[in-house]
């Protein structure tokens, strides 16, 4: 699908057809996709939990306050990010020229050396920009999907098992969309009103 089409196409779905299952070659195809998302140094702090077992997911609807299509869905995935990924630098770099290695890797661990602030910042930002292409990619490969944000973080990563080192970032649902239940699309606000030019009180682009 063209890259226009496909942000069109792309709705966030909060009601699914029930019984709809993704097998695990679904899901390698689409996270094949998702794992080319851009990252600060290239470090990848995202890692994803997926869930379609029914009882787990009914036990995460609980911690979801009661939303139905976390049950509905035929996965739902938890997007996380990891706080210590720098300390991967060396094996993520590991391929690359010795002098790549040589600027990157020190810079990589000077800049994220006790700095808990920064390192949540990254992590939440990778795992956004994972989001979004976890969205596309479903959505390029036929399925809808949904974000969420409405569940008890601190729960959902003790009752999926999270290490310390990570952190929720959201949820996506994934699965087929019931189209009668498809609301139309929501007000977008125009260009005009959201891109300046060259500074925030610059001319608006489009106006």
């Amino acid at each position: 699908m063209e890259f226009s089409d496909l942000a069109r196409a792309r709705r966030s779905v909060r009601v699914y057809a029930p019984d709809t299952r993704i097998d695990d070659a679904e899901l390698e195809a689409l996270f094949a996709e998702v794992v080319l998302s851009p990252s600060s140094f290239n470090l990848q702090h995202w890692q994803f939990v997926v869930v379609r077992d029914a009882a787990r997911k009914q036990a995460l609807r609980g911690l979801c306050y009661g939303q139905a299509q976390v049950e509905q869905c035929a996965a739902l995935v938890l997007v996380c990010g990891r706080l210590d990924a720098h300390e991967d630098a060396d094996r993520i770099y590991a391929a690359e020229p010795a002098a790549t290695r040589d600027k990157y890797v020190p810079m990589i661990k000077g800049v994220y050396h006790e700095r808990a602030g920064l390192q949540r910042e990254e992590a939440i930002r990778s795992g956004a920009l994972a989001a979004m292409s976890l969205m596309y990619a479903a959505r390029n490969r036929g399925w809808d999907s949904g974000p969420m944000i409405g569940f008890d973080a601190a729960k959902v990563a003790s009752l999926l098992a999270l290490a310390p080192t990570s952190v929720p970032v959201m949820m996506v649902t994934l699965g087929r969309a019931v189209t009668e239940a498809l609301l139309p699309r929501g007000y977008r606000r125009p260009v005009s009103e959201v891109v300046r030019l060259e500074t925030m009180d610059g001319p608006a682009l489009g106006a």
